[in-house]
């Protein structure tokens, strides 16, 4: 066998080790893509109230739906989820339609809507997104320990906090809702 045939033969093998390894990427990605994505965790669930304690306001007067008080809501509702917004910040207009259909869709939970801005403002966003849900208008989130926007607590009945996080999308508050029954469970 003369050298030309020995780097023939060379250059085969390496064609058909490519080959095979060129088949089993694809194959890899096309099993990936079947996988579903994994589902979102919390963001930001260490700022914030700490877990399990009192909410420290629970009687709000809102812009679009008069007094709202939490206290007299205990009976009928199995907890309430309280969204911070600012009436400035772009990346709380994709939540209000996801809170929306939330209140649509689970009346046995009550959403609200704590905003910081200008009252006409508020008023503004309330008619653009239709929010039916209570809006209030709060001059400063430092009481209720977060700065971060958009944020949303799940309160229990009695007002307690169980879950909190970041919360932009759909399945950021499935998350969320989530882990209140896990809390709720232990």
């Amino acid at each position: 066998m003369n050298l030309f045939n020995l780097s023939h033969a060379f250059l085969w093998v390496m064609v058909a080790l490519q080959s095979y390894f060129i088949i089993q990427l694809g194959r890899k990605i096309q099993a990936s893509k079947g996988q579903a994505p994994p589902l979102p965790g919390l963001i930001e669930e260490d700022h914030g109230l700490p877990h399990g304690l009192r909410f420290p306001q629970l009687h709000f007067e809102t812009v679009n739906k008069g007094s709202i008080d939490l206290r007299l809501l205990r009976e009928q509702k199995l907890g309430f989820l309280i969204a911070f917004t600012d009436a400035k910040c772009s990346s709380c207009k994709s939540l209000y339609p996801v809170l929306e259909k939330f209140n649509k869709r689970n009346p046995h939970i009550q959403p609200l809507i704590l905003m910081i801005g200008q009252q006409p403002d508020v008023i503004e966003i309330i008619k653009q997104y239709e929010l039916s849900i209570p809006v209030a208008n709060i001059a400063s989130p430092t009481p209720f320990e977060t700065g971060i926007f958009p944020f949303v607590y799940y309160l229990t009945p009695q007002g307690d906090v169980i879950a909190k996080s970041v919360v932009q999308h759909r399945e950021q508050l499935e998350a969320l809702l989530a882990q209140t029954l896990t809390s709720q469970a232990s």
